[in-house]
């Protein structure tokens, strides 16, 4: 009888795992190569470090021409406010321009400073747009509500920006309308969701949803998620839906006294949710989620946990066949804190960058101004984690990797991050073979 871990070929017997540490080692050293030749190409500066910041907000897409567009918050020189710039290249990523004639898109006025953009694409190319902000209407000190704007050019011209859920009751809390993530599915309807408060929530912010079915035109009445659950209050939402329809949205949250990272469900477009669960519940302290969904309607879930030394690793888990696996550090590293993951998938394997420092950055609500920016591969076929350095260690943080719903179009790896230690900061490009 043949040992179970031995196959037969062409009359020979061939170790199985011999083959795969093989194929493991090979795969490794192509993503080694790959790092180790990819260089960086400056998109513009702003005045604030976290210029790219938060996820599981992205900043990058691509269009089927293969134009590059990345979103972006810098001083207006008119207003000295920040303002929402997209800025785009024609040439790999080698140069850069502001689009919209090198004007912001936002152009608010009569209010504060814009924050925080995410940016996606349809299947025509259209570019959509959101962020958030006070106006000369909802102009109380932190009145900010989502604003919105497209544009169907390649980012010549954009639609007047616009609020797109207003939510009343605002009486000075700080934090009212915040941090939206959007999302386009294969039919190209459009799904914000961000975090809030309102007239009924106005202690504890609760994950807000709207969605679009006529290509931004108009969009429903923004709803809770799913209010009063078992997550009473939620933060940094982020979503994706599959090829059926279900809707997948996932915050971290406070879940049974511990902020956990949380989900909930919709089966009927978005009109009812599921009450919050926990992705996988943990006494130690879980925040900042970032998802893709793969072909196969699996979904990739990163995030960042603490853990027993005090520091934070990067976690990874799998939706598959109705249920989260059992959460993985993709790879430790000793002495470090490891903050912002940001993640997507091609051709079965998964890419995931983030951010690693020796400093504390005011853990647990982080804002890291030293660091390098980190990259790790799970090939398809294999289980595990190949890290390597994108950066050297200094200044370098904030890394997003480019958007995709179902897949990364163009073949290739691109991440935007921040670079330096004072203003104005580099916004650095890199694309990886």
């Amino acid at each position: 009888m043949l040992p179970t871990h031995y196959g037969y070929v062409e009359g020979r017997f061939v170790m199985k795992k011999t083959i795969a540490v093989l194929c493991t080692l090979v795969c490794s050293l192509l993503v080694l190569l790959q790092t180790a030749f990819a260089t960086s190409a400056t998109v513009a500066t702003s005045e604030d470090y976290r210029a790219l910041g938060y996820p599981d907000g992205r900043k990058l897409v691509r269009d089927s021409a293969g134009n590059e567009y990345m979103a972006y918050r810098k001083k207006d020189s008119v207003s000295g406010l920040y303002q929402v710039y997209v800025s785009k290249s024609t040439n790999g990523g080698t140069t850069w321009a502001d689009t919209n004639g090198g004007k912001p898109i936002s152009t608010v006025t009569g209010g504060d400073h814009q924050r925080v953009p995410s940016i996606a694409i349809d299947s025509h190319n259209t570019l959509h747009v959101v962020w958030y902000g006070t106006d000369s209407t909802y102009n109380g000190t932190d009145e900010r509500q989502i604003k919105y704007s497209n544009s169907t050019d390649g980012g010549a011209t954009w639609t007047a920006w616009r609020n797109i859920a207003p939510v009343s009751g605002y009486s000075g809390q700080v934090y009212w309308e915040e941090h939206p993530v959007i999302y386009i599915d294969g039919t190209d309807n459009i799904y914000i969701v961000w975090e809030g408060q309102d007239s009924t929530y106005s202690t504890n912010q609760q994950t807000k949803f709207i969605k679009s079915t006529d290509g931004g035109a108009t969009f429903t009445a923004w709803k809770n998620v799913y209010a009063g659950g078992t997550a009473t209050n939620q933060s940094r939402p982020t979503i994706v839906v599959d090829s059926t329809g279900k809707i997948f949205v996932i915050a971290y949250g406070n879940y049974s006294g511990t902020q956990n990272i949380i989900v909930s469900t919709s089966t009927d477009g978005g009109s009812t949710f599921s009450n919050w669960s926990a992705v996988s519940a943990s006494t130690f302290e879980q925040r900042h989620p970032s998802a893709a969904i793969d072909s196969g309607d699996k979904i990739h879930l990163v995030w960042r946990e603490a853990d027993s030394s005090g520091k934070t690793v990067i976690r990874y888990s799998k939706y598959i066949s109705g249920a989260f696996s059992a959460p993985v550090s993709i790879s430790p590293s000793a002495g470090y804190y490891q903050f912002f993951p940001s993640i997507s998938n091609y051709s079965g394997n998964q890419y995931v960058v983030w951010t690693e420092t020796t400093d504390a950055s005011g853990y647990p609500s982080e804002n890291p101004a030293t660091g390098k920016v980190v990259y790790a591969v799970k090939l398809s076929g294999t289980t595990t984690w190949t890290k390597s350095d994108l950066t050297t260690y200094g200044t370098n943080a904030w890394a997003s990797i480019r958007w995709s719903s179902h897949r990364m179009n163009g073949g290739t790896v691109d991440i935007v991050y921040s670079s330096g230690s004072a203003s104005p900061y580099s916004l650095k490009y890199m694309t990886l073979p």
